[in-house]
């Protein structure tokens, strides 16, 4: 697919980039690279982020006394 130079300027492509089309729950056609959409995801499940379990922090323990 060749897309003109200002479109592929405008969406930030490079060479060999993924694109996605996609249609919007609203109707509206959309075009991005999987670059962008990967950028746009960055942190979307943070919320998610537990705090670290105490077995993580024994287990770390123990490794760094076999360690020495």
């Amino acid at each position: 697919m060749n897309l003109p130079k200002s479109l592929r300027a405008a969406l930030h492509l490079r060479e060999h980039d993924d694109l996605i089309f996609r249609i919007r729950p609203d109707g509206v056609a959309e075009v991005v690279s999987a670059t962008t959409l990967a950028q746009r995801s960055t942190g979307l499940f943070a919320h998610l982020k537990q705090e670290p379990s105490e077995t993580d922090a024994f287990l770390a323990e123990r490794r760094a006394e076999s360690d020495r």
